[in-house]
């Protein structure tokens, strides 16, 4: 897209077309929507009271066409009582034959005697077997219901049929003589009703309470009786409800249309309607249809005069914009543009031409600004990067490139520092890297902030770096001080401990030489050897004496490595065996298996050396120092405790000092506890001291579980 264009949806003129468009169409739209939705509705009333009438009728014309049949059959055999039951055959089949012509819908007659026995019979159909059943009349035929009609059947051909009986009684006794039966063969009675013209796609069904098909016009319904049953109107006329004015539903074929039913009074059936929904709301999409064009028509009116009255009123405004392009192109804030008009845009013009002698002065104000930033960021101490969402460099200082040299951007941090300990480096707050820069060790503390994605490098962090070199040169060397008090105040505890060896050493090597210079015979093999082991075992005793002091003495790699809090406690705690026997305390330590953290093992060893002796100095003789390491969570607590002298609350505060002690001159340097806080927080933990005077102090260390001990528990 050109620089001096804007796209289409954004041009003003366009926004006077959509507002005269919206305008004129939304109130069209409005009215249209409620004559539609009045017109729709009263369209649906009338199809359905259309269909309800037509249902309505048919059901009364087929009750009448039964009630016609019951009548005829009726005044037959109430005229013709004698004839029927007597014994003249002739006189019989001419008032059957008489009655069959009447009624074209009866298949077949029968007449029975008193006891049900067949005296005659006629069928329709001459020489055809006759195969409806022989159904007993119910115990319902009175004088007040001389006729019954019977359940619905069908005949070996499928067609559905039933059986209209009438008791014979003797005019002048009232003496019951026997039976008059019809067959009504209804698809011929429902044909004569059914065939009529129906609207386009209505079809006409009859079921009875049962749900089964009776008769329709739709051949396709046979094969869909199942289906048919789970019809909503059919279910609600099985469930007892009389009619159904209408309604919209799905039917057998899952098509939705508009049905309605009516019943019969007897027998208990139901003639059914229905029409596919889209058949019979044509009328509504023609409506629709034509109020649409309407609609467009009239939207095409409005768009004409909208567009014309648009531009009228842009013009002034476009030749606004080219001027202001113009300005823009060449820089020129001190121009200005003339003013055409007095109008609300010439008035626009005026405040345009003020904004401009305010942009100027704001231009001029930014760039001693900038030049002042510029100079700030240039001079700080510290190395100043900006880093997108995925850690890459997209802006430096001096100050990082003197350091690292002139990197590339989007190049990564980690990259481009190169340094130990350098994965993630913008992710930890306070964080201590190491980095070789010419051939020296400098370590280097960073702090990472978060930026609002609303920048113009798109920048997503802000790291800070700050040389600590000789800070972090002078911790260690703090560290190490701490470690040769440390082992100062060992030494003669050690030299004490490896004296009892000696002499044992000494006693047994005299002995073997004397009984070797002075006895004969000298000593056996059996006694040098007991001698030499005895020897050798202390020996070995003074070996791992001295070797835990220099295990501990040792300068080690400041790097971090995975150490088992528990092994290395318990080898510091050698160490101290001796000193606890002579003030005659007891430490009493207790550990889980697999406490793995990440650290240096020489350094937490400094941590628990410079705890116990804190506790062993506080304690009187007899006391227990408790000391346990376990798992809680995902952290590990390693707590020390000691019954002790405690420490006074106003001095609790002071403890972390560097160079603060309660203890007598001489006996300590102030520098044991806050080494061993400094050596926690390194180790990413937590290091919180209780002490009540009196009563004891409790050291409490939290530190993470690394997941190796979490694999191996």
């Amino acid at each position: 897209m050109k620089e001096n264009s804007i796209p289409w949806w954004m041009r003003i003129k366009v926004h006077f077309l959509l507002f005269g468009i919206a305008m004129s169409i939304l109130p069209l739209f409005f009215l249209g929507y409620l004559g539609f939705t009045s017109a729709r509705q009263n369209l649906q009333t009338d199809i359905y009271k259309q269909n309800y009438n037509q249902v309505s009728v048919l059901a009364r014309e087929l009750q009448d066409a039964l009630a016609t049949i019951e009548t005829s059959l009726t005044f037959t055999k109430t005229a013709t009582a004698q004839a029927l039951t007597g014994s003249d055959d002739t006189s019989r089949q001419l008032v059957l034959e008489t009655l069959m012509q009447k009624e074209p819908a009866l298949k077949e007659l029968k007449v029975y005697d008193a006891n049900f026995r067949s005296i005659a019979q006629l069928n329709r159909r001459a020489g055809t077997h006759s195969d409806a059943p022989a159904i007993a009349p119910g115990p319902g035929l009175s004088s007040e219901a001389p006729s019954s009609l019977s359940d619905l059947y069908f005949s070996r051909e499928g067609q559905p049929e039933i059986q209209l009986t009438a008791a014979i009684q003797d005019p002048a006794e009232g003496k019951l003589l026997g039976y008059l039966q019809g067959t009504i063969e209804l698809t011929a009675l429902i044909d004569r009703y059914f065939d009529f013209q129906l609207g386009e796609g209505k079809y006409i069904f009859l079921v009875d309470r049962s749900g089964t098909l009776i008769g329709q016009t739709d051949s396709a319904l046979h094969g869909h009786q199942e289906d048919l049953r789970q019809n909503p109107a059919i279910q609600d006329f099985m469930a007892g409800e009389a009619f159904s004015a209408g309604s919209q539903y799905k039917n057998y074929a899952g098509v939705k249309v508009i049905g309605a039913f009516a019943s019969l009074d007897t027998p208990n059936w139901g003639v059914f309607i229905e029409q596919p929904a889209h058949e019979a709301n044509k009328p509504i999409f023609e409506f629709a249809f034509h109020l649409i064009i309407i609609a467009i028509l009239i939207m095409a009116l409005v768009m004409i005069i909208s567009i014309s009255f648009g531009l009228k009123v842009v013009q002034p405004i476009e030749n606004l914009e080219s001027q202001v392009r113009k300005i823009i192109l060449t820089g020129d804030l001190e121009s200005h543009i003339p003013i055409e008009s007095w109008d609300e845009i010439g008035r626009l013009v005026k405040s345009f031409n003020q904004l401009l002698n305010s942009l100027d002065q704001k231009n001029e104000n930014l760039k001693n600004e900038k030049e002042l930033l510029t100079t700030v960021v240039d001079g700080v101490g510290a190395g100043m990067v900006l880093l997108d969402a995925e850690a890459r460099i997209l802006w430096w200082n001096t100050k990082f490139a003197q350091w690292f040299g002139q990197p590339s951007a989007n190049l990564p941090c980690e990259q481009v520092i190169g340094g130990e300990e350098t994965e993630g480096v913008f992710l930890e707050n306070g964080r201590t890297i190491s980095v070789f820069l010419q051939g020296e060790r400098r370590h280097f503390r960073q702090m990472y902030y978060e930026l609002s994605p609303d920048n113009p490098e798109q920048a997503a962090y802000l790291l800070l770096l700050d040389d600590v070199t000789q800070e972090v040169e002078m911790e260690a060397r703090m560290i190490e001080t701490d470690k040769m008090a440390a082992i100062g105040l060992l030494a003669s505890g050690v030299a004490h401990e490896i004296n009892n060896p000696l002499a044992i050493v000494a006693a047994h090597s005299e002995d073997l030489l004397d009984r070797l210079n002075e006895e004969e015979p000298g000593p056996s093999q059996a006694e040098l050897k007991t001698g030499f082991k005895t020897v050798l075992g202390q020996i070995a005793r003074c070996k791992q004496i001295t070797d835990r002091l220099l295990g501990f003495a040792r300068k080690r790699d400041s790097g971090s490595d995975l150490i088992d809090i528990g092994i290395a406690s318990a080898q510091t705690l050698g160490l101290l065996e001796h000193k606890a026997k002579q003030k005659h305390l007891r430490v009493h330590f207790q550990a889980e298996d697999n406490l793995f953290a990440l650290g240096n093992e020489n350094e937490w060893q400094q941590v628990v050396l410079n705890l116990i002796t804190n506790a062993l100095d506080a304690s009187a003789p007899g006391k227990v120092i408790e000391v346990r390491g376990y798992r809680e969570d995902n952290k590990i607590q390693f707590v020390i405790q000691d019954h002790g002298e405690g420490i006074p609350q106003n001095h609790l505060k002071q403890v972390f000092n560097p160079f603060f002690t309660t203890k007598s001159p001489g006996q300590g340097t102030g520098l044991g506890l806050y080494v061993s806080y400094g050596i926690i927080v390194k180790m990413q933990g937590d290091m919180i001291l209780e002490s009540t005077e009196g009563q004891g102090t409790k050291v409490t260390i939290s530190l993470p579980l690394h997941k190796a001990g979490e694999e191996n528990s």
